[in-house]
């Protein structure tokens, strides 16, 4: 089973989608996490996440934890599956909770980002990290 969720094969498209989907969702991450890129930091987050948002805390830390560690493994390349479904996840709320009102267009703060989120998501899932991924050189280490 845990081959399975690493197994890849060395496809340089899946690399190229997992990078750019972890190195765009990262500052995101960091702004949630750490406060950095002009964010609130966890704190801050978490407040705004369960109290004018009503999400439990588990999941409001599961959401900072997608975006800010699942953004590090995919731009790594470990666990790549878990960190894009987490990314997808997080994403989905997001448009339902909050972005679906305002419309397609990102710059009145609609959902046309996390259309492109899920489509680099969705293959990531369905098919692993790619080349260059620490699961690929678990994989192969399991294999033999």
């Amino acid at each position: 089973m845990f081959y399975k969720l690493l197994a890849t094969n060395k496809d340089i498209t899946l690399t190229i989608l997992r990078v750019t989907l972890g190195v765009v969702i990262f500052p995101h991450g960091a702004q949630k996490a750490m406060g950095a890129f002009g964010g609130y930091g966890f704190e801050g987050t978490m407040g705004w996440f369960t109290g004018q948002m009503g999400i439990p805390y588990f999941f409001a830390l599961l959401a900072i934890a997608a975006e800010f560690l699942g953004s590090i493994g995919l731009i790594l390349g470990l666990f790549t599956r878990v960190a894009a479904f987490g990314i997808f996840s997080t994403m989905l709320v997001a448009t339902v909770l909050v972005h679906l009102p305002n419309g397609f267009f990102a710059d009145k703060g609609g959902y046309e980002f996390h259309i492109l989120t899920f489509g680099l998501a969705i293959p990531l899932i369905l098919k692993g990290a790619g080349s260059f991924s620490i699961d690929d050189a678990i994989a192969h280490k399991l294999e033999k």
